[in-house]
């Protein structure tokens, strides 16, 4: 019983997390397809070189990718494809997370753009975070024998109608633009303003002068 609870709390926060990571992305498919550029880039240049001819089809596997965390994310908390869904998740993490240790380690790309525009982490955050998720993960995998081994057809058709949506919710935002726009330079936004440089920095000095702490907008010359 304690094992089945602990699959479920397991299921909800991957699956959950799979889920936020992915909407954020179906809201901004072309920003993720940048950021695999970028990522095709490093790869070409450190890796192999046949990872600059994926930089055409970016778009295609942003959109691929988006999709495929926020289904895979509703199939694990609904238990469709129990199975299938945790190795997918498992080859997904393990993919990510060797992504996330070359850009923190080597310094390559610094925003992995896991949850796009929205939340920024560094490359360290980045890959701190897939290992947590991956040994959540690795959880759910030493506990498969739990999982459920069936799902009902309507489960199924939700997963289904979930793809078809963020599907068309990813087309609808390449053609036009984000539906909440987390990028610094929005509609709505002064450029101007947003370009000026920010106040200059005033410095307090604190001394001791004849046994007394005296605090001192300038340094004494």
């Amino acid at each position: 019983m304690l094992n089945k609870g602990i699959l479920w709390v397991l299921r909800i926060l991957v699956g959950g997390l799979f889920i936020f990571s992915g909407l954020i992305k179906v809201n901004d498919p072309v920003g993720t397809a940048i950021k695999l550029e970028e990522y095709f880039d490093v790869f070409s240049n450190d890796i192999a070189g046949f990872f600059y001819y994926l930089k055409p089809f970016a778009l295609y596997l942003a959109v691929f990718l988006v999709v495929l965390e926020v289904v895979l994310g509703v199939m694990l908390i609904l238990g469709v494809r129990s199975k299938f869904t945790v190795w997918s998740l498992t080859a997904m993490i393990v993919f990510f997370t060797f992504l996330t240790f070359f850009s923190a380690y080597f310094n390559k790309v610094t925003d992995c753009g896991c949850f796009g525009d929205a939340i920024k982490l560094t490359p360290w955050e980045s890959f701190y975070k897939d290992v947590i998720l991956m040994v959540m993960i690795f959880g759910i995998l030493a506990l498969q024998k739990y999982l459920p081994t069936s799902s009902s057809v309507l489960a199924k058709r939700f997963v289904m109608g979930v793809g078809i949506l963020c599907f068309v919710l990813s087309l609808t935002a390449i053609r036009n633009l984000p539906f909440i726009d987390f990028r610094a330079y929005k509609v709505g936004v002064n450029i101007p303003t947003n370009m000026q440089p920010s106040s200059p920095l005033n410095y307090s000095y604190v001394m001791k002068k004849d046994g007394q702490l005296v605090t001192l907008d300038s340094y004494p010359t």
